[in-house]
Order: structure tokens, then C-alpha cells, then sequence
């Protein structure tokens, strides 16, 4: 039998403690179910180690625009546009990175220009996507050598945690507000003189 004295005797200190220690065990999930990361676009992280999916379903050719005085915004453009975008009209095969925090990314993949000069960046960048398709791997410029740097994981860190997503719904995600579609968008306004 509980005595009633102690039930409503007010707790010590140390078990007060004790019941707000976090146990060793825990772990942030809530309740719910969480929703895809949206991915965003760029480079591969400097400082992660990252797969890129190998599936041809995860392989997207498009037309990328870099706004290089717009802080470096990137949009998609449609190809008949490619006259009027100029040298900003870049062609690329837009590609799904994951790193090893299961962060998603989408990169871009040079098209080597086969009438173009040799460009090592290029080079060194496809060499670095070919390499992360199958281990994980990070890559540093480096400016002096005009070169990308790969580095790939010692250990093996695991399989990638992939998006459920298909590679449409990840573009359409990552580029939903910088499409440009017809002439009417800003940047084109711009380029022409209009804006």
C-alpha cells in the first residue's frame, strides 16, 4: 500500500533531474509523416561526400541560364529560346546528387562541344560524375591548377538515400519559379533592352 505522505511529497532534486535527462536512446522523429527535401541546384558540396544516381531516368538534358549579375540565379530555359538567351544559354544534362546526409541536388553535366577547345574544368567535372555514380566522392576547384580535385571516401559510407521522386518531379521542384518559357520573362526584357 502507497502511503498518501508520499504521494504528494514534492519531488527531490535529483529525481527531478532525473526525469528531464534525455535517455541515450533518443531520437529527433515526430510523429507524422515527414515530407521529400526539395532539392535545390548547384555544384557538389566541398565538404560531403555525394553519389549521383546512375539511371538513364535520372539523366535530364535541358537549357540552363546562369543570371551571373542576378546573384548567380538559375533558370531552365526552353530550347527556341536559346537565340535570344545568347552566351547565357548553356546546354546540360541536369543529373540527381545525394549527399551523405541524404540532402538532394541537382547538378549540372557538361556536353562536351565536339568542334570546342579541351576544357579541363569540364573534363574534370565529368570524370568526378562518372566516379560518384559509383562511390562516394567530393570535389574542390583548384584555381591554380584550373582543375576540379576528387576525392573519394575512404570507408564505405552506405547506399544513398534516394528521393521517391521521378527526375520531372525533382526539376519541376528545384525550377518551379525560374522557367523561362516565352519572351515576356524578365531576363529576356532585360537582354533586349526593354526592361
Amino acid at each position: 500500500m502507497i502511503n498518501s505522505d508520499e504521494t504528494n511529497s514534492p519531488p527531490t532534486t535529483e529525481s527531478l533531474l532525473e526525469s528531464l535527462r534525455l535517455p541515450d536512446t533518443f531520437t529527433h522523429a515526430s510523429a507524422g509523416i515527414k515530407q521529400p527535401l526539395r532539392p535545390t541546384f548547384g555544384k557538389l558540396n566541398r565538404h560531403r561526400f555525394s553519389r549521383i544516381h546512375p539511371a538513364e531516368e535520372f539523366k535530364y538534358r535541358a537549357v540552363l541560364v546562369i543570371d551571373k549579375e542576378g546573384g548567380r540565379e538559375a533558370y531552365l530555359a526552353v530550347p527556341a529560346l536559346i537565340p535570344l538567351l545568347g552566351g547565357m544559354a548553356n546546354p546540360k544534362i541536369l543529373r540527381l546528387a545525394v549527399d551523405n546526409a541524404g540532402t538532394p541536388r541537382l547538378i549540372a553535366e557538361p556536353i562536351p562541344d565536339p568542334n570546342g577547345r579541351p576544357n579541363l574544368w569540364n573534363e574534370t567535372m565529368c570524370q568526378a560524375i562518372r566516379t560518384a555514380e559509383k562511390h562516394w566522392t567530393r570535389i574542390e576547384s583548384d584555381l591554380g591548377a584550373g582543375q576540379y580535385v576528387i576525392t573519394t571516401a575512404k570507408d564505405d559510407l552506405g547506399e544513398p538515400l534516394w528521393p521517391d521522386q521521378s527526375m520531372s518531379d525533382l526539376v519541376m521542384t528545384c525550377f518551379r519559379d525560374r522557367i523561362i518559357q516565352d519572351t515576356n520573362h524578365p531576363l529576356i526584357g532585360q537582354l533586349e533592352g526593354r526592361i
